[in-house]
């Protein structure tokens, strides 16, 4: 009775360990995917329509042609995977202000861009003067990037402490 007690704490004890998240993926799916979502605002989405637009087709396994609107869809499925790899993370005491701040910055992101960005592809999809779409990317960075800012550089701020705290090489560059 007493050997198979002693077993059965073991396999939980094992099984336990082996689902145990590592500081590495804790840094890399609340911190690192972040990449993700930085590079928005105004300019970012301007810039974005200034580029042929594609898309992933999961037929033929390639980029192919697509309309503006297409490829920020494209964009979004990125994020929103990313997003809710950040919502499945199990917190700990420790990780649970940089995930929260994680799930804050993805939350506000991707609602930003299906708000604005898809109105201003269309925009460019319905061939709008360039002048209206320059106005609409100034109108849109007026609105959300200073919110998105203090996001952003919160969850660097908590994963840089995080990243030292556990020894984890990585290089932050400035915002």
């Amino acid at each position: 009775m007493k050997l198979r007690f002693i077993l059965s704490a073991g396999v939980v004890l094992f099984f336990a360990a082996c689902n145990m998240t590592k500081p590495e993926k804790y840094f890399d799916v609340s911190v690192l995917n972040a990449n993700l979502v930085g590079r928005f605002g105004g300019k970012e989405i301007y810039d974005m329509l200034q580029e042929t637009p594609q898309s992933y087709d999961e037929k033929s396994k390639k980029m192919v042609p697509s309309s503006y609107y297409d490829r920020v869809k494209f964009s979004i499925s990125y994020m929103e995977k990313a997003y809710k790899d950040v919502q499945a993370l199990s917190e700990t005491e420790e990780t649970k202000p940089m995930i929260e701040a994680s799930k804050d910055l993805f939350g506000y992101t991707l609602d930003k861009v299906k708000n604005g960005y898809l109105s201003i592809a269309a925009m460019k999809d319905a061939h709008v003067a360039d002048d209206s779409i320059k106005q609409a990317a100034v109108n849109f960075d007026q609105l959300y990037y200073e919110a998105f800012s203090k996001k952003y550089n919160k969850l660097m701020d908590l994963g840089k402490a995080y990243a030292d705290k556990h020894d984890i090489k990585v290089k932050f560059n400035a915002f």
